[in-house]
């Protein structure tokens, strides 16, 4: 993805926009009202695709890649990689965009009966450690490219299938 950093013939410094999290109930009041931007990462592991399963609205308790809110002031993939490092623990190696997609969920993790409209940059990333998932994610599991089978994609939802079909064939191992 080409991320342009420039204003007036000069580069931007980035941790000039850096913010801290806003607070929740200002957070909350933003996620009824914009739509989101966010990043969701295929990680390559040990041969697989790692998926989790998250515990928080939206897309809980179903497969799901790791990912979320793209961090303000960071280049969107290097956002990734602190994604990746934060929710299971992994050192990303290598990184590459895919494509982008748009998420529409009627559920979101608060109250306000907006549901949850994202759109994703979606990369693949081969990584190396000792996965360690945070709080927000369980049951890991990898998918190697004999593993995804019809019937696997079957299960999977739409967004994570077609992300999928777009990884699988770039896999490494």
């Amino acid at each position: 993805m080409k991320e342009y950093i420039i204003e007036n013939n000069q580069e931007v410094d980035l941790t000039k926009l850096e913010a801290d999290f806003l607070p929740g109930d200002v957070y909350e009041k933003a996620h009824a009202g914009l739509v989101q931007f966010c990043h969701d990462i295929l990680v390559e592991y040990n041969g697989g695709l790692l998926l989790v399963k998250r515990s928080k609205l939206p897309a809980s308790d179903i497969l799901w890649s790791l990912g979320g809110r793209v961090k303000r002031g960071v280049k969107t993939a290097d956002s990734a990689i602190l994604k990746v490092k934060e929710e299971c623990n992994l050192d990303v190696q290598e990184i590459v965009f895919v494509d982008f997609a748009r998420t529409f969920f009627q559920t979101a993790p608060f109250d306000h009966g907006k549901g949850t409209d994202t759109v994703n940059a979606l990369y693949y990333a081969t990584a190396t450690g000792e996965i360690k998932l945070d709080e927000l994610h369980t049951e890991p599991i990898l998918i190697k490219q004999s593993d995804y089978t019809e019937d696997f994609r079957a299960d999977l939802h739409p967004y994570m299938r077609d992300f999928m079909d777009k990884v699988v064939p770039m896999m490494k191992g």
